[in-house]
């Protein structure tokens, strides 16, 4: 059957449930939903609009049971072409879908719509006093369906979170067509925030329970102007390290400042290089202006020509239009923009910094660099013509390099733009063949006829692999002699199909749980200090290390990490999911699955969006989907603030497991052979 053919004979059954109007197969809708603001392009075979969520599970539903392919799309306003089709199909408009269902000040959470466009919501919930963090510069016209897709960003996330730390609680509609619910803080792995950032390849939002935060009391918003970036950047590491948490900590040069404020007065001293924007907010006054005056300190010490307070809303305003619309001012000098997304842990932006101008001059391209300082995430905004093809192909060389010096440098290929097709091929620098096998597993739980948003986010056959994998994890100095042992004790137990407890401090793990016949395996060895950088603000901490004990060791390097003070070991804490708001302190995990196969997730960056979270996956895992050997968390320096206490999850044996867990269970450890008793047949 030729593709045509296919939409033409369930033509009718979609017009039934969405209307004739809403079904369009004409040559100016297929053109206009055949690219998006990334570079790509390909056409769909039909486009489906919808106008009330409950159509969109059905439509779903058809178009699995016939085998075409389909993706959910919004404002089209994403940079890595996430929502071109691939392999034709049908086109899911949500863009209709934009009410505010509810707003709950009392329980501090917004229900919306997917097409619920981001500036609405925050207009929406400022007469209540109240704000939505992830403000992503798109924020204006991209939706919240979109930055649930992409896992969005912004300058609050500095402070706030990313769009993950953010959402609540989704409901979505999977590839087969059921409907679901998950939140974050339901017993057991987190499903929710594997959806977050999953560019459409696992399933469709169709309602979004959100986090809002009361208006600040008081916002301080100040510039500070250098001669060099490196001296900004210098500026950055010490604001960070000095325990101050601005509400956004942004940076661009020249060029970027320059076609921002074309034909504006520009008030910054002759010859700036670079300028930071440091914006600090609270309920106490006092406080936010002791915070400012250090800041000013700090940027001083660090040959600032410049600092100025903004002194009302207007000259405020004045400096976010210039950040914000740095990106839109870069398009208006020529035709075409690539907009880079790398990220590195923050004190190696220097060198991240030189060597993407190294490369711009190499390639003899004109770019503006634009960068969320605090969070160490890069934005070359590269300019072209698309229309010169040798100037293509030196764009995407560039691209390329600028995303290796990323990876070289310790980082990764996007902090809140997404993989989509632009840059599947870079996954393969990233990562191994293991760990992309592993998010391979989770798209086939999860679709297993490949038909949501296909070829998106993995590496497909085209993508050829331009240099060696990763070194095997390990082969890497980190793994400690008894990391070692273990991964080696699992995989003669795999040979030999032995089950296994993964047992700890037995803080939460009690031996009347444990399945007859099952060994244990003791984590208790996994404890050596922490490797704490102090600079990055982050440590990597081994499974077995008891939580008072990683504790102390922050404490004498005068860090600490935001959690309660609870009992148990490093690894007990994720993997029972004790306290759900780990997932905003937990940037990477070190793991070994059933067969004994080392993987390598997340890493020591503060924003990571390639691939699929599945280091929130394993809070509340219980050791079922693999065993934890280390994790990697972001610290805070200064003063340790009050946490709200956990609240003990109810014994392991009374989690309902949902039928995705289940498959994803099946899919990472086909026998049943960790922690048994949790998934207690076969999947």
């Amino acid at each position: 059957m030729f593709k045509h053919e296919r939409i033409s004979a369930i033509r009718p059954a979609l017009e039934a449930i969405v209307g004739a109007d809403n079904v369009r197969t004409d040559e100016a809708e297929i053109l206009m939903y055949s690219y998006d603001a990334g570079m790509a392009r390909a056409r769909p075979e039909a486009v489906v609009a919808f106008t009330d969520p409950a159509q969109v599970a059905p439509v779903i539903k058809l178009l699995y049971k016939n085998g075409i392919p389909f993706l959910p799309r919004l404002a089209g306003t994403n940079l890595s072409g996430g929502t071109i089709p691939l392999k034709g199909g049908v086109i899911l408009n949500l863009s209709r879908l934009k009410k505010i269902r509810r707003i709950d000040t009392g329980a501090r959470v917004a229900l919306v719509e997917p097409g619920v466009v981001n500036m609405e919501l925050q207009r929406a919930l400022e007469p209540f006093g109240f704000f939505y963090a992830p403000d992503p510069a798109s924020q204006k016209v991209s939706t919240i369906g979109g930055n649930i897709g992409e896992n969005a960003g912004g300058p609050l996330c500095l402070k706030y979170g990313v769009t993950s730390d953010n959402v609540e609680k989704l409901e979505v509609v999977t590839p087969e067509g059921e409907v679901k619910t998950w939140s974050y803080a339901d017993p057991g792995p987190d499903l929710m925030s594997l959806l977050v950032g999953s560019e459409g390849t696992l399933g469709v939002v169709t309602h979004a329970w959100l986090k809002i935060l009361p208006l600040p009391r008081h916002i301080k918003t100040a510039s500070a102007a250098y001669s060099s970036l490196d001296a900004a950047m210098r500026a950055v590491t010490r604001i960070i390290g000095d325990g101050i948490v601005p509400r956004a900590l942004e940076a661009m040069d020249s060029v970027s400042l320059g076609a921002a404020l074309n034909g504006k007065t520009d008030p910054f001293p002759r010859g700036t290089e670079a300028v930071l924007i440091i914006e600090l907010d609270g309920g106490d006054l006092g406080k936010v202006k002791k915070d400012l005056d250090d800041v000013e300190k700090i940027c001083a010490a660090n040959a600032a020509t410049a600092f100025r307070v903004a002194a009302d809303e207007a000259e405020r305003e004045l400096l976010w239009a210039a950040r914000k619309g740095a990106y839109p001012a870069m398009a208006r000098l020529a035709p075409d923009v690539l907009v880079e997304d790398g990220v590195v842990p923050r004190p190696r932006l220097p060198e991240a910094l030189r060597e993407t101008r190294e490369i711009l001059s190499k390639y003899k391209l004109t770019a503006g660099l634009l960068f969320h300082a605090g969070d160490g995430n890069l934005h070359p905004n590269i300019i072209f013509d698309r229309r010169d093809i040798q100037e293509v192909k030196r764009v995407k060389k560039a691209g390329y390099e600028i995303l290796k010096s990323c990876i070289k440098l310790g980082g990764t290929i996007s902090g809140e733009h997404g993989i989509g097709v632009e840059k599947r091929v870079a996954m393969n620098w990233l990562y191994g063949r293991d760990e992309l096998d592993f998010f391979r597993r989770i798209k086939a739980a999860f679709d297993p006829l490949d038909l949501a948003n296909p070829d998106k986010i993995l590496p497909v056959a085209a993508d050829a692999r331009a240099e060696a994998a990763p070194e095997s994890l390990a082969d890497r100095a980190s793994l400690s002699p008894q990391a070692r042992s273990l991964v080696d004790e699992l995989r003669l137990r795999s040979r030999s199909g032995e089950r296994t407890a993964v047992t700890g401090l037995g803080t939460r793990l009690k031996a009347d749980r444990i399945m007859e016949g099952a060994k244990t395996l003791d984590l208790r060895s996994l404890a050596g200090r922490a490797a704490i950088d102090r600079e990055n603000l982050t440590a990597r901490a081994e499974a077995g290390l008891a939580l008072e004990d990683f504790r102390a060791q922050l404490k004498e390097a005068g860090l600490n990490i935001e959690i309660p003070d609870l009992k148990g070991s490093v690894g007990g804490l994720i993997a029972s999911k004790v306290w759900p708001g780990i997932r905003e302190l937990l940037l990477g995990l070190e793991v070994v699955t059933a067969d004994g196969t080392l993987l390598e997730l997340g890493g020591r960056t503060v924003k990571n969006v390639a691939g699929y979270d599945a280091v929130k996956l394993f809070c509340g895992s219980m050791g079922a989907y693999g065993v934890i050997i280390a994790a990697t968390f972001a610290l805070s320096a200064g003063a340790r603030r009050a946490q709200a206490s956990a609240v003990e999850p109810a014994a392991w044996d009374a989690f309902e497991p949902d039928d995705y867990h289940r498959r994803l269970k099946k899919a990472l450890d086909a026998r049943n052979l960790l922690n048994p008793w949790i998934y207690r047949t076969t999947p």
